[in-house]
């Protein structure tokens, strides 16, 4: 599923549960918000059509997904009403925007990068092989989790990684905090590490 926020809206996709209200669709959520932290949601878009695997907001409140039937990225910027592609297809495992409006795609190729809203993708010069990927609420820090579960940091508009860590085993989800903690989820629940016993030596 992909799961994402806006000023305080989430903004999500999936599949539907035994629980799941009917109006949110079926067999595919199509794009479900809430606006009262996940205690209700409602329909949005493409209801009982499309399954996003990937979503991601920008600073700007612009909206980037890709379905699980096509890896066209495709744009919102009316928190998910009306979508349009931006012209690019990746097989990307995550997106994520820093502060610097660049979005950034993770595939099994690499990092790439877009200056364009996703309309033109390069490499990401040099950088580590990364899967789980993610950026801070105000989007100045991105953190990454790569080969053997190394963890990753970058700074916004930088395009130097720094090692500072290794993730428990089996991660499937990594935050970091606007101060540089990071949190990772996994089978073994939530592990964190605060910026104090990370890794120091640059990559």
């Amino acid at each position: 599923m992909g799961l994402t926020s806006i000023d305080g809206t989430l903004i999500a996709s999936g599949h539907p549960g035994p629980d799941t209200p009917p109006e949110l669709g079926a067999p595919h959520l199509g794009i479900i918000r809430s606006t009262d932290t996940a205690q209700s949601w409602q329909p949005v878009a493409y209801t009982g059509e499309k399954d996003f695997h990937v979503l991601a907001a920008g600073p700007s409140g612009t909206l980037y997904g890709i379905t699980t039937d096509n890896p066209d990225i495709l744009t919102s910027t009316d928190q998910g009403q009306t979508w349009a592609p931006t012209g690019s297809a990746l097989p990307a495992f995550n997106l994520t925007v820093d502060a610097d409006e660049r979005l950034i795609a993770s595939t099994p190729d690499g990092l790439q990068v877009s200056l364009d809203g996703g309309g033109r993708f390069v490499p990401w010069d040099r950088a580590p092989l990364i899967a789980l990927l993610n950026t801070s609420p105000d989007r100045q820090r991105i953190v990454g989790i790569g080969s053997g579960n190394t963890l990753w940091v970058a700074q916004a508009g930088s395009q130097a990684w720094q090692q500072v860590g290794v993730a428990p085993a089996t991660p499937q989800a990594v935050a970091i905090t606007d101060t540089g903690d990071i949190l990772i989820a996994g089978e073994s629940g939530l592990t964190a590490l605060p910026v104090s016993k990370q890794l120091t030596s640059p990559n």
